[in-house]
């Protein structure tokens, strides 16, 4: 009996420490599945990146060249055209109609400017005569002076007094060309108010060959001297003008390599020509003020034929370049305090390793001490994902 209680003791005893097991293992946490990945060396670019707009390096706006009646524009959009293309006609403007008082004003003029043409002719007249009576009383002078009956003052004096006619008749004539002419004004109001346009139509052409890009005033209608018309450009000769924050343009130098890319086909090569000196505000998408700057940049083959002026691209301009560094995915860093650290994994437990951080693409991150080549680290841990957690790779450990 002694030997069989023994036994049952014996068995309750595993029972009990089977069931403690069984509940240590529901209630202990199960691994945290996460993704990792092996650090490599490798070659990283790192970029700043900005929205820019394809342009035509030579713009022309053809604009009105003088005021007048504009007929309608004859070419359209992605027409070519040259020098010699007449691509619109300006013709004279028509005079304004006169309203019954403004036409009785107009006449008028003309009445008084026909009295003071008149009256400038009537003066002209007397100073031509005064003139020649000054003239006739100089020889009487000379003769009176040669003879000695009339001291030679008299002939200094009958000179002066000539002289005053002369410069008489020359008023008088000029003022009569000046009645001429406010006469002829003032016909004019009268004959051409309400009545066509006189005179050629002036012909408009661009200055230079090329595709019309924008036609900015189509149809006819008064046009003022400047009016823009259309915009003519060589769609062959692209550049791309990108805003950069200026804190991003001061690491940018002529000549480095950029990539084009969202605008709709595959990415293309440029390099940077100039990067602009004057910055200016710009306001972004959140309502934030940034100081930005433009930067120019020439594609290094000739551009798609899909590719036009002022497309919105996206820009990547290189500004540091590393062959053979020590890569990490940007995702698995993360701030530890005041420094950078990363999850590495080691015997099936994350472990939080202060890194040093270099340059990056966004993508992927240099590191430049904390971690060795081959080390297995935690890309984009959750808030779950601790100091000592244990975690199971979702691909096995890559």
């Amino acid at each position: 009996m002694r030997r069989q209680r023994t036994v049952q003791r014996l068995l309750w005893a595993a029972v009990a420490v089977l069931a403690l097991a069984g509940v240590t293992w529901a209630l202990w946490p199960a691994p945290i599945l996460v993704e990792t990945v092996a650090l490599s060396r490798g070659p990283l670019t790192a970029t700043v990146t900005a929205e820019g707009k394809t342009r035509v390096q030579h713009l022309y706006e053809v604009s009105a060249p003088v005021d007048g009646t504009l007929e309608r524009v004859t070419v359209q959009p992605d027409e070519m055209v040259t020098e010699s293309t007449v691509i619109a006609r300006i013709a004279p403007a028509t005079s304004r109609p006169l309203d019954p008082r403004a036409r009785a004003e107009a006449e008028a003029a003309v009445g008084a400017a026909r009295a003071a043409v008149s009256r400038a002719d009537a003066a002209e007249q007397e100073a031509t005569t005064a003139a020649e009576h000054a003239e006739s009383q100089l020889d009487t002078a000379r003769r009176l002076v040669a003879a000695g009956a009339a001291p030679p003052l008299d002939v200094v004096h009958a000179e002066h007094d000539a002289e005053i006619r002369r410069r008489g008749v020359d008023a008088a004539r000029a003022a009569a060309r000046q009645a001429r002419a406010d006469l002829s004004r003032a016909i004019a109001v009268v004959a051409t108010a309400g009545g066509t346009g006189g005179g050629v139509a002036v012909a408009v052409r661009p200055p230079a060959p090329g595709r019309v890009l924008r036609v900015i005033r189509e149809s006819g209608g008064p046009v003022a001297a400047g009016t823009p018309l259309i915009e003519v450009g060589d769609v062959t000769r692209l550049e791309i003008v990108a805003d950069l924050l200026s804190s991003d343009a001061a690491q940018v130098s002529p000549g480095a390599a950029a990539t084009i890319s969202g605008w709709g086909g595959a990415p293309l090569t440029a390099r940077v020509r100039r990067v602009e000196l004057a910055g200016f505000t710009k306001v972004s998408a959140l309502g934030l003020e940034e100081q930005r700057t433009h930067v120019v940049l020439d594609l290094a083959d000739a551009p798609p034929a899909s590719l036009g002026h002022d497309y919105r691209v996206d820009v990547a301009i290189a500004i540091w370049q590393g062959e053979d560094v020590l890569r990490a995915p940007s995702t698995a860093l993360f701030r530890d305090g005041n420094q950078w650290a990363i999850y590495v994994v080691r015997d099936d437990r994350a472990h939080a390793v202060p890194v040093q951080v270099g340059r990056s693409d966004r993508t992927w991150t240099v590191i430049e001490q904390g971690v060795t080549e081959g080390d297995i680290v935690v890309v984009q841990p959750s808030d779950d994902v601790r100091v000592g957690t244990r975690v199971r790779a979702v691909d096995g450990g890559r």
